[in-house]
């Protein structure tokens, strides 16, 4: 079905006699299950984008320190450090990141109900 079908379906199951707004329960549940999968990919790609930050400082920036350190060696990264690299790509990424973590806040996610009876004022 094309988008324009689809829109045009869901149009007519929203709407009742006498111009009464019907809320199809199943397209409010799936619509919710969409956008919750949506949120849940937004956080997944920002860990990987975050993840991957230190990488790049390593291959940039920081790669004398990172290659006169000996094998094993450890050290403790935090965000105020790779905030501040110094690298306009990173800068760039990190403006990324704060976009993505305002979208996943902003974005409102009800969960569905449980179920629901023929009577809309009756819940199972």
């Amino acid at each position: 079905m094309s988008t324009k079908e689809n829109t045009k379906e869901n149009t007519k199951t929203a709407h009742n006699e006498g111009d009464a707004r019907v809320i199809n329960i199943k397209d409010y549940a799936e619509y919710h299950a969409k956008l919750s999968e949506i949120v849940e990919q937004v956080g997944d790609l920002a860990e990987e984008i975050y993840d991957s930050l230190f990488e790049l400082a390593v291959l940039d920036k920081w790669k004398h320190w990172s290659d006169s350190q000996p094998i094993g060696a450890e050290l403790y990264v935090d965000e105020d450090m790779l905030r501040n690299t110094g690298d306009k790509n990173i800068d760039v990424l990190w403006e990324l990141l704060d976009k993505m973590t305002d979208v996943k806040k902003s974005i409102k996610v009800n969960p569905p109900r449980k179920s629901v009876s023929e009577n809309p004022f009756e819940i199972d």
